[in-house]
């Protein structure tokens, strides 16, 4: 048998030139591509994580209030005062408190809380329609143990 390797020339030297930037070519269309993805995927982490601060800062609030509530000496404005300084702590642990908003109330045998969070994108395109906040809002509702109604 003849020696294949032999018999096969390497490619010359001038092919080789024309293919040496065409990684370079390809790596400079995909990379916009591939940092736009991973900027957009970064800002939805940090959208779900505000999503859940606000979720749990409503639930912490009124469970709080509900919790002071059984205190057949506690009244309506302390109970209110509690829930909102939890929920406020809560909101804070992980968000900037100065872009939300806490409001308490109770209703009948219902205890509730609900917390607003004006989160901003942090990456704004200017001269578009496409919004630079958005409000995330929960309502948290807990019943009122241990009271007669009266």
């Amino acid at each position: 048998m003849a020696n294949v390797s032999a018999t096969v020339s390497p490619r010359p030297k001038r092919f080789w030139r024309r293919e040496e930037g065409q990684s370079l070519a390809e790596f400079g269309l995909v990379a916009p591509i591939m940092l736009m993805i991973a900027i957009g995927v970064l800002l939805l982490g940090y959208f779900v994580y505000s999503q859940i601060i606000v979720v749990s800062a409503a639930n912490q609030g009124a469970r709080a209030g509900s919790a002071i509530s059984a205190d057949l000496e506690a009244n309506p404005g302390q109970m209110i005062q509690v829930a909102q300084s939890t929920a406020e702590s809560t909101l804070s642990q992980g968000l900037n408190i100065n872009q939300g908003q806490v409001s308490s109330v109770v209703s009948g045998d219902q205890f509730q809380t609900t917390v607003s969070y004006e989160f901003r994108f942090p990456v704004g395109i200017p001269g578009t329609n496409i919004p630079t906040s958005y409000v995330i809002e929960h309502t948290s509702s807990y019943h009122i143990w241990g009271r007669d109604d009266e």
